[in-house]
């Protein structure tokens, strides 16, 4: 009975309101005595029917309390259905979906609210952390298998903090943590490596074992010392640069990573200005046949010409585009001004370029690249696109299908640093690429260690292959002729020249043209060339 009532009524106050006025009309009229009254009125007044009359109401007053019975019942149900759907939205605006995790806005608002209740005593650490090789488990278990691994290392995480801290998902394979320890405690550091520890356990799938690993950031601030975004985006840099030390590793935020920070937003800001006044531009290193000299193209490596820093090289700028999110407009700003310094150059010469890994999720990239070459008048064969090993890896079948809409609109394709990834036969034969790199770090000093075995095996594959090779690095006449001898068809290096400015290019590729295949192409003056 009682389920039953639940079941028609909102609550117990329900009960009150319909049950009670019908109690008290019928004690009223049983003290007044008001059915044997109204029936002595009803036969002095026969004529008026109410007789008749009074059932009639009775049984509409039946039925209306029947129908407000049926509108509460209705009402609850639609009180129940918004209160649920205020819990969700709730719920999905506070916690992560997937591990159930605090998210990245209720991360900001919980470090606010204990960093400004700290005691005297008392520090906040957060800890940033971004799991290393977590892609890999993706594409070999499902992102079924994915997703398990970070509900997994979120309940490990749970268990490290306990109760008194807080873990959130703050991206897609980043979580982040807030604890609060003495002050001048060595905990954080101590936990830090807890968490690193955690993270590298394997975690049981259904196919397997799956392992990973985190870089972590830690930041720790007194009361007061810092605001929560402030302190999110100082553990967010360390983190970076735990990365870039090496993989699986933790860095405590600095002074001097503080210093760094402040330099790299400075040259983010620079950069979105740069890229639309063009100061990104691109420097040329010829690439020749080893065998003659003969140069056969170049390749076009960006450049920033800083208004107030001067010459900025790729490697500072390049990690903050692909951070920032401007890499493909940087990328394209460099593609169009080498395609129109190259219309420039004897038509057999071909132009090299590299693509960012990240550009390589841009599921539109050949048709951008080939709008490129449509706007600026270049030949598309004369262009060759370099994709890093590295990366081939990583997505094989998005690489597979760019690499077809590329190859199919009569692009060449290059494997860049072969040797450094873990690319197999198949996916060589499979992508049909038109030549293959040999990375610098092989060929520098290829009498040490294993690098001379390595360059041999390379030079092996290409040749069962039928890929002409590229060896890079090339700084001595020793290596130059060692390659040759060993079959390595073209090479580009310091040996040769510098990368050089489009107007010392255009010089060299002119020089060369009128110097015929008989004579050494690079003159004198193209050695000595600066950076």
């Amino acid at each position: 009975m009682k389920g039953w009532l639940r079941r028609w009524f909102v609550s117990y106050r329900d009960y009150v309101i319909i049950v009670a006025p019908v109690a008290a009309m019928l004690l009223l009229g049983a003290l007044l005595d008001l059915s044997e009254s109204f029936h002595a009125f009803a036969i002095q007044h026969e004529r008026w029917q109410l007789d008749e009359i009074f059932p009639a109401f009775c049984i509409a007053g039946l039925l209306y309390m029947v129908l407000l019975v049926g509108r509460t019942r209705g009402l609850r149900h639609e009180l129940l259905r918004r209160q649920r759907a205020e819990g969700e939205a709730n719920q999905l605006a506070r916690n992560d979906s997937l591990t159930g995790l605090a998210n990245r806005r209720t991360l900001v608002a919980h470090i606010a609210d204990r960093a400004a209740r700290l005691a005297p005593a008392t520090e906040i650490s957060v800890f940033v952390l971004d799991l290393d090789r977590f892609k890999p488990v993706n594409d070999t278990y499902g992102h079924e298998g994915g997703d398990a691994v970070l509900v997994t290392i979120a309940r490990r995480l749970e268990q490290l903090t306990g109760e008194s801290g807080l873990v959130a998902r703050i991206g897609g394979d980043e979580f982040a943590c807030v604890l609060e320890y003495p002050a001048g405690s060595l905990e954080p550091v101590e936990t830090a490596e807890a968490i690193l520890a955690l993270v590298a356990r394997p975690v049981q799938l259904r196919g397997g074992l799956a392992e990973v690993s985190a870089s972590v950031g830690l930041v720790t601030c007194a009361s007061g010392a810092s605001d929560a975004e402030e302190m999110l985006r100082a553990a967010d840099f360390a983190m970076y640069h735990a990365k870039r030390s090496g993989r699986s590793n933790y860095c405590v935020f600095a002074a001097e990573i503080e210093a760094e920070m402040r330099e790299r937003a400075e040259l983010e800001l620079d950069m979105h200005a740069g890229i639309h006044r063009g100061e990104f531009v691109p420097y040329f290193q010829p690439i020749v046949m080893l065998a003659s000299g003969e140069m056969i193209g170049f390749e076009a490596l960006a450049r920033w010409n800083h208004p107030t820093r001067g010459l900025i090289g790729p490697d500072l700028f390049i990690p903050i585009a692909e951070d920032a999110g401007m890499i493909q407009d940087l990328g394209f700003a460099v593609l169009r001004r080498a395609c129109i310094e190259a219309r420039r150059w004897p038509q057999h010469l071909t132009l090299s370029v590299n693509i960012s890994p990240l550009q390589l999720n841009d599921p539109w990239l050949p048709q951008r690249i080939l709008q490129v070459l449509c706007t600026t008048g270049f030949a598309p064969a004369r262009l060759i696109v370099e994709i890093t090993e590295t990366r081939l890896v990583e997505d094989i079948e998005a690489a597979r299908v760019i690499l077809l809409s590329l190859r199919n609109a009569g692009i060449q394709i290059a494997l860049d640093d072969f040797g450094t990834g873990y690319a197999s036969l198949k996916h060589l034969r499979e992508l049909q690429f038109n030549r293959i790199k040999i990375d610098r770090s092989f060929v520098q000093d290829m009498r040490a260690g294993d690098n001379g075995q390595i360059v041999r095996a390379i030079l092996s594959l290409s040749e069962g292959l039928g890929l002409p090779v590229t060896a890079e690095g090339i700084e001595t006449d020793e290596s130059a002729v060692l390659l040759a001898g060993l079959g390595c068809e073209f090479g580009q290096g310091f040996l040769y020249s510098h990368a050089v400015e489009a107007e010392a290019a255009l010089e060299m590729a002119r020089a060369a043209h009128h110097l015929g295949h008989d004579a050494p192409a690079m003159p004198p003056e193209a050695r000595s060339a600066t950076p």
